[in-house]
């Protein structure tokens, strides 16, 4: 992650699938005004901010009700952090959805 070249959209789109892949989380969240984001060529994916290098990887996330906060956003913090070679990453809960986990798809 070079600060003059652009963020691979494949690792933008890898740090996503493994944080929509935990079963705690409902979905990414742009957080307020959207401002968790990358800009990715043609599109935009909200939730996920990959800046230049040494910046801290940003993941706004909606857990579903059920799972202690805590230990969803350490096991966050540890599957996303071997993707961004060792950068800081940010995990902020934007939301909770009601309702137990075994209620979701």
């Amino acid at each position: 992650m070079a600060s003059s070249e652009p963020v691979p959209p494949s690792l933008v789109e890898q740090v996503a699938a493994v944080v929509t892949a935990h079963p705690a989380v409902a979905g990414l969240h742009g957080g307020p005004f959207g401002a968790v984001a990358t800009y990715l060529p043609g599109r935009r994916l909200a939730g996920v901010r990959v800046g230049a290098t040494g910046e801290p990887v940003e993941v706004g996330v909606v857990l579903r009700l059920g799972a202690p906060i805590p230990d969803v956003v350490r096991a966050l913090r540890t599957a996303v952090a071997p993707l961004v070679g060792g950068v800081p990453v940010d995990i902020t809960v934007e939301d909770i959805e009601l309702g137990p986990l075994g209620e979701h798809p």
